[in-house]
């Protein structure tokens, strides 16, 4: 159901991939404002005509990433009838428990790169994803048709948040799944039937 982090092809040569994954890890950490193109190179073993040869420029290369995280985050929210929203969590935090910088850099990025995402992708964006997640819930019966869906869909947008930042410090609690349960638990056992 979830979709891995793909920062670069498996055609891109390497030294694109060890920019790509450095310029994540350095974002993540220090935010595009505080890392320059000698940090990435540096970072990644190479020089700064190496980061010149695969992106325009640092913009260039923090937009790249922004735009493969989101696209795989928002694939994660995507409806698909045949998974319940609390199966979906657990897959969520597994994911963000295997890629908590790629998650905190979109997370972290949204108001910088959200207008220059495709229409396609701001069609449908991430609250609006989760609200009809929730709403398919409430359909299926297994949340109560009372809640509020925009209310429930901001608090599991804001938990998954925090869960990032948890995973980010290495602070999120072993095992993912049993933690994305007792999360699911606090968040919605209100909104259940």
């Amino acid at each position: 159901m979830t979709t891995p982090f793909h920062l670069s092809s498996e055609l891109d040569p390497p030294a694109k991939r060890a920019i790509v994954a450095t310029a994540l890890e350095l974002f993540s950490m220090h935010g595009v404002d505080g890392v320059n193109i000698r940090d990435i190179a540096a970072g990644a073993g190479f020089t700064n005509p190496a980061i010149f040869r695969h992106f325009a420029s640092k913009e260039a290369l923090a937009q790249a990433l922004f735009d493969r995280c989101y696209a795989a985050l928002a694939h994660s929210l995507t409806a698909e009838p045949a998974i319940a929203l609390q199966d979906r969590l657990i897959a969520c935090v597994a994911l963000i428990k295997a890629a908590p910088q790629a998650v905190h850099f979109v997370l972290e990025n949204l108001r910088r790169y959200w207008p220059t995402l495709p229409e396609a992708q701001r069609a449908l964006p991430l609250p609006a994803r989760m609200r009809l997640l929730v709403e398919a819930e409430q359909a299926a019966g297994r949340i109560s048709a009372s809640a509020d869906p925009g209310l429930a869909s901001i608090l599991l947008l804001g938990a998954l948040g925090q869960v990032a930042r948890l995973a980010l410090f290495d602070e999120l609690p072993d095992p993912a799944e049993h933690f994305a349960q007792s999360l699911w638990t606090l968040l919605f056992r209100g909104l259940e039937n």
